[in-house]
């Protein structure tokens, strides 16, 4: 179980949450990101389950995200014990700071054919961006050469953060809101406290 203290050391966490993050198209720490995923991946590999073919390798915080934070102590990165992890291959929430496009190429530079699942970026935009036909234009475009990349999977949510507030203070008036949570989609006013809670904290971005 993770340790109980979920506050403190605020000075060393702030000097965390400055370093570079993954997310932001910065290939020092998408190196770093990439080698653990590699790492990852050999070591699975090596074993063989009953009938001798070779372990596959998965990143699986994807519906699971929260319940794994629960019970995960406090991380590096500055993330708190019991919070939420990442989902796929995702940054952290809040953490990609930069463009949608620049979270897009952090997250083609893993190697994501060597995995059996879980490649998915999770992207919230900011409404207004897709409001147009320009925008939706500039989308398509950017989800092209996201698998020009080599990538697997990206899924949005387009809501604003007003939006899904105003769900949460009146639910009866927002029956019909639907978002992508990870793997799958539902009714905003239908999830956990927690779970809106860890939509409402993706970066809503605000450019292409």
């Amino acid at each position: 179980m993770p340790s109980t203290i979920t506050e403190g050391y605020d000075e060393l966490r702030a000097r965390v949450q400055a370093a570079p993050k993954y997310g932001n198209d910065d290939d020092y720490v998408d190196d770093i990101a990439r080698e653990i995923g590699n790492f990852f991946y050999q070591e699975v590999h090596k074993y063989k389950d009953i009938n001798g073919n070779h372990f596959l390798s998965a990143f699986m915080g994807i519906s699971n995200y929260l319940p794994t934070g629960k019970v995960l102590g406090a991380t590096p990165d500055g993330r708190k014990a019991t919070e939420p992890i990442s989902e796929g291959v995702s940054p952290y929430v809040g953490t990609d700071t930069s463009t949608p496009l620049a979270a897009m190429r952090s997250a083609a530079k893993l190697n994501q054919d060597i995995h059996s699942g879980g490649t998915l970026l999770n992207l919230r935009l900011n409404q207004d961006l897709v409001a147009t036909k320009r925008g939706q234009a500039n989308l398509g475009a950017m989800i092209q050469s996201y698998f020009a990349l080599g990538a697997f999977h990206v899924q949005f949510n387009t809501v604003s953060t007003e939006t899904l507030r105003k769900a949460q203070a009146h639910p009866e008036d927002y029956k019909d809101l639907l978002v992508r949570v990870a793997g799958y989609s539902t009714q905003f006013v239908n999830l956990s406290k927690s779970m809106q809670d860890s939509i409402i904290a993706r970066n809503a971005h605000e450019t292409f």
